[in-house]
């Protein structure tokens, strides 16, 4: 039954990206997922289950990435590095997760169920600035935390929206080190 689960979300998350969630029937996911109605139903109430599992499965996914980082040993550099170069190469992978999650970050209220974004940003942020104030109490680093924490996502945001509209090769770890580099330096090392 995992892989009936699975292919629903795929189905999905592809189908809420290019078309919304409003604008997408429970009979297309389920055609798209080669599935019938009953079998979405055992393993999601309604669409608005659904959609609300994807965003979990979206946000879980990133805490995972932030817990992985926390029992890392090394600088607040490679770490920030390491944080990146993995988000990096999770929106490389899974493109269509990434558009999913800015169609409906970007949609008007009214055409997806209710999300809370910002509390699930700020539990990001939170962790990246405690990160960030173990290398200020270390000497790693200089400012305020939270800041810096705030510009680190936003660097990560523009970066994967410039890959998403071009396609240019920009999610590298060689682009995560310069990110980093800027946030901890000013600038990027040579």
């Amino acid at each position: 039954m995992r892989g009936a689960r699975d292919a629903i979300v795929k189905a999905a998350t592809r189908l809420f990206a290019e078309k919304g969630f409003a604008a997408t029937s429970i009979r297309e996911i389920c055609q798209s997922a080669g599935i019938t109605k009953p079998v979405l139903y055992y393993h999601f109430r309604s669409k608005e289950h659904l959609y609300q599992e994807l965003m979990l499965d979206i946000f879980n996914h990133s805490s995972k990435t932030l817990l992985g980082i926390s029992k890392l040993r090394g600088s607040l550099r490679e770490r920030l590095i390491r944080y990146l170069s993995t988000e990096f190469s999770d929106a490389k992978r899974d493109p269509i997760q990434v558009q999913f999650l800015f169609r409906v970050m970007f949609a008007p209220e009214r055409e997806h169920p209710y999300f809370n974004f910002i509390e699930e940003f700020e539990k990001q942020r939170q962790v990246i600035a405690g990160y960030i104030q173990q290398g200020i109490d270390s000497g790693e680093a200089q400012g305020n935390a939270r800041f810096l924490a705030t510009v680190l996502m936003g660097m990560e945001l523009v970066a994967i929206l410039e890959h998403l509209f071009t396609r240019r090769p920009t999610l590298t770890r060689r682009s995560a080190k310069k990110y980093v580099d800027i946030l901890l330096r000013g600038g990027p090392a040579s």
